[in-house]
């Protein structure tokens, strides 16, 4: 598996199945968004496969952080067949609704969703 530590560590990739899956841990702030941005960006999604990303181990610390989020995932998900999330936290999960990126013809879909998040930001 893949590695790419961020942030002095506070956020870190982990490839699963190349070009099918990859894994989130840490905490997003405004203070690493842009290398979030990077390494999100240069994860490999096979265009002709699902591509699955676990965010169960990602927790978003404010708001800019979640539109970084949300623009980071559009991009991946026009270069997948489908992007599955799963165990998002339920602030991302409401901003793609908000956004309108959880229906139609490419949505991202949603598995497990957390409902940890604390609202306030």
């Amino acid at each position: 598996a893949r590695r790419i530590v961020m942030h002095e560590g506070s956020i870190k990739f982990i490839g699963g199945v190349a070009g099918r899956s990859a894994s989130l841990e840490g905490d997003l702030s405004e203070a690493n968004s842009d290398d979030f941005e990077a390494g999100l960006l240069s994860l490999e999604a096979d265009g002709d496969a699902t591509f699955t990303l676990d965010l169960s181990g990602l927790d978003i610390c404010d708001g800019v952080a979640a539109a970084t989020a949300v623009s980071c995932l559009r991009r991946l998900r026009a270069r997948a067949r489908h992007l599955v999330l799963a165990g998002a936290p339920q602030v991302l999960g409401h901003n793609l609704y908000r956004v309108g990126l959880l229906d139609g013809a490419g949505a991202i879909e949603l598995v497990d969703m957390r409902l940890d998040e604390p609202a306030g930001f």
